[in-house]
């Protein structure tokens, strides 16, 4: 069974998108959310890549898929006809869907808006608030990190981005370092190299990015009238209450299963193995 990964471009209107395959089987699209990075799914892919046949892509914007204008908003709809470009220059009408994060909105969106090409759908942790019964405390989180962006600089925002959100202690200044300026702290090798592309991000990611994602509020109800076989994942050792309400909320409303994964939200790089033995599972029930 081959499992050497290829790589290479696939046009889309105002970008060009770089993208990765793994493997031999049925499709699986892999979507990254927020730093936009498919080296964020390396090992993942490759710990899948004996039963599927894996597609990752950089998302319009990001790394080594920079988009024409970037002073353009990025909408979701967009996104999702980014994932579709992806699976047919690959030869596939559809897939198996997985994504983390925002990339677990773009496959809540294609559920809803284009159910032809989702087999099956797993979303992980997507950043809905919208979905929820009462959204307005963590939409006013993040008029308060768009605040901080416009008087401080995109940088301020992000810090408090990732102490709020993205689980790192505001006492542990090593990690966001590891973040904004990974050469300083981890060392050498292919960890780094992903990181400081995925730097370079960030800055998109806080000006373009975020705000429309957390508008976002996926068609529910549409996915249910679609019959997409869908789940939802949250995380064992997720500590963001607003994360896992969203994941179980929009579960419960499509009246699908919410799985437990193992680590937390970026568990799929910290933890590949245990994840990809829990996605497998939850893949083979839908």
């Amino acid at each position: 069974m081959r499992r050497a990964g290829i790589s290479g471009t696939v046009p889309a209107d105002g970008a060009d998108l770089y993208f990765e395959r793994r493997g031999d089987g049925p499709p699986l699209l892999l979507i990254a959310g927020g730093g936009g990075d498919c080296g964020y799914y390396s090992a993942l892919a490759s710990l899948l890549a004996s039963e599927y046949t894996v597609l990752s892509y950089d998302r319009r914007g990001n790394s080594r898929s920079p988009r024409r204008d970037r002073r353009a908003a990025m909408t979701i709809a967009e996104q999702s006809a980014d994932a579709i470009a992806i699976l047919r220059a690959s030869g596939f009408g559809s897939a198996r869907i997985f994504g983390n994060s925002g990339g677990a909105t773009i496959a809540l969106d294609l559920a809803a808006h284009y159910p032809e090409v989702t087999e099956a759908v797993v979303a992980h942790e997507p950043p809905v608030p919208k979905v929820l019964p009462d959204p307005g405390p963590a939409l006013a989180l993040f008029d308060e990190i768009d605040r901080v962006r416009a008087a401080e600089g995109w940088q301020a925002a992000f810090i408090m981005f990732q102490i709020e959100t993205g689980g790192i202690p505001a006492d542990r200044p090593e990690a966001l370092t590891a973040v904004l300026d990974p050469a300083k702290v981890i060392p050498p090798g292919p960890l780094l190299d992903v990181m400081t592309r995925m730097s370079g991000n960030w800055e998109y990611m806080m000006t373009r990015e975020v705000r429309p994602f957390i508008d976002y509020e996926p068609d529910l109800g549409r996915i249910t009238a679609n019959h997409v076989r869908i789940a939802l994942a949250r995380g064992a050792e997720t500590r963001n209450d607003t994360a896992i309400r969203m994941s179980m909320v929009t579960a419960e409303r499509l009246g699908a299963e919410c799985a437990e994964f193992p680590g937390g939200h970026t568990a799929p790089a910290q933890v590949p193995g245990p994840f990809a033995a829990a996605l497998r599972a939850l893949l083979a029930r839908l």
